[in-house]
């Protein structure tokens, strides 16, 4: 368990330090949105756009709390030191889109279950960001006529579920 959690902890660490990057530079890998609100009004609003999209939600991960629950772990001042508040992982899927995708090619099931993280930092706690990374980026250079349709599809499917379900 306490590698498990050890885990977590650097990928963490490693996700935020690398989101803060690809905002800088426009990550074309990642669709970064802004939702204003208290984090945990904005994770449910979250998961209800994502199930009246018909997605399912696989699993969710508090990882602030795993810091949390481990900050011992690191050394003094190392700890937190972005300054982070609220990190959860969502991970969800959509049934059609794996029939689709799985109809065409098998290598694509790894893009299912797809993951967001929604995180707010201590200095803006109401400003929730959501991230995740596009499909189409990972078809972009598949061989497949039809992989960079399917991949802008989902794209947009998973970015409009999010976007009308924080807007609520």
């Amino acid at each position: 368990m306490k590698t498990i959690t050890l885990t977590v902890a650097a990928a963490l660490v490693a996700l935020l330090g690398f989101t803060g990057a690809a905002q800088a530079a426009e990550n074309p890998a990642f669709w970064k949105f802004q939702a204003k609100g208290e984090f945990a009004a904005v994770l449910a609003n979250l998961r209800d756009g994502l199930q009246a999209a018909q997605f399912i939600i696989t699993a969710e991960e508090n990882l602030s709390k795993g810091l949390e629950n481990n900050k011992h772990l690191f050394p003094d001042g190392k700890w937190n030191s972005i300054g982070f508040d609220n990190v959860t992982a969502v991970h969800f899927c959509s049934v059609v889109f794996n029939q689709e995708v799985f109809n065409i090619n098998m290598d694509w099931s790894v893009l299912c279950p797809f993951k967001l993280v929604a995180y707010s930092m201590k200095k803006t706690p109401k400003q929730v960001t959501i991230v995740i990374q596009r499909p189409s980026y990972a078809l972009d250079k598949d061989p497949h006529p039809r992989a960079r349709e399917i991949g802008k599809k989902i794209d947009e499917r998973i970015m409009n579920a999010i976007k009308e379900g924080v807007s609520r």
